[in-house]
């Protein structure tokens, strides 16, 4: 992502850094500090998210395979994508997300800030056959159909890692049977 991004999702985050955002309780994540990037005095994410993100929705949805998500990504009448959740961790050492997937169609993952740390992972347990692991870096972004069941392993480095993660559901027109126009 750009660094105009990484640097507002630093700030803003540091803004919602406080109990009154806290997000906690609604996050599978073992972090102590998770925070909603709800209103703050007027500001939402549509104002200032969404306009930066909107090219990466677009390049994800250009890259999808055939099939029905291509299909009504690319075709429907007026489809449209809408940002439902927008949150930030700051996961410290020992801290983890189990396994866990989102809700919505699709969701997402920024690093905004990772730091030099270990880079040694313990086993974990898998509860599929296939996987894709990857080592965050400053400025990656992964996004992913929100069904897939992903995890963040813990580390022992003394630094705090700072992850942004947000969920996404789509919308179009239908007819009576509820088939995309």
């Amino acid at each position: 992502i750009s660094d105009e991004l990484v640097k507002l999702l630093i700030d803003k985050g540091k803004e919602v850094r406080k109990p009154e955002f806290d997000w906690s309780h609604e996050l599978a994540g073992k972090l102590k500090e998770e925070y909603t990037y709800n209103d703050v005095e007027g500001d939402h994410w549509n104002d200032w998210f969404v306009p930066l993100f909107h090219e990466h929705i677009l390049n994800y949805i250009n890259t999808l395979g055939p099939g029905r998500s291509r299909h009504i990504t690319t075709n429907a009448k007026n489809f449209t994508w809408k940002l439902t959740r927008l949150w930030v961790n700051y996961q410290g050492p020992g801290e983890y997300n189990p396994p866990h997937n989102h809700a919505g169609d699709l969701s997402f993952v920024i690093y905004p800030d990772i730091p030099q740390g270990e880079r040694k992972f313990g086993d974990f347990l898998s509860f599929c056959n296939t996987s894709c692991s990857l080592i965050p870096s400053t400025g990656l972004c992964i996004i992913f159909p929100a069904y897939l069941t992903h995890h963040a392993y813990a580390f022992h480095s003394d630094v705090e890692r700072v992850s942004v993660s947000g969920n996404i559901s789509f919308h179009w027109e239908e007819n009576e049977e509820g088939v995309p126009l």
